[in-house]
């Protein structure tokens, strides 16, 4: 038997866990998380300030940008290509898993 380096992966929040824990999106966003955003093939990181949905079902984020050169305030779900989660409990952040079949790896 071989012993594995990475760890157990966590296991996947239920619906309980995911609407206590604030996140509304299907890639798991909320206040808090860096992002890392892709917008008109320009890429970023930014902080997530904000959640808003709109009437369609889609999220707008606000956002602030981590590097100054960069004025985006906004984005929406679809431009996010990297997400960092907040860990729970103390002021730093861990990379998120990406889901099977996401596109995120891109």
């Amino acid at each position: 038997m071989q012993i594995s380096l990475l760890g157990e992966p966590e296991p996947a929040p239920t619906d309980a866990e995911a609407s206590a824990s604030g996140r509304l999106t299907s890639k798991g966003i909320a206040p808090g998380d860096i992002v890392e955003i892709d917008r008109k093939g320009r890429r970023f990181h930014a902080l997530v300030e904000s959640v808003e949905q709109r009437e369609s079902g889609r999220f707008d984020l606000a956002v602030r940008p981590l590097d100054g050169r960069s004025t985006w305030r906004s984005a929406t779900v679809r431009e996010v290509v990297g997400v960092w989660r907040r860990a729970k409990g103390s002021g730093a952040v861990r990379p998120a898993e990406s889901a099977p079949g996401d596109s995120a790896t891109g």
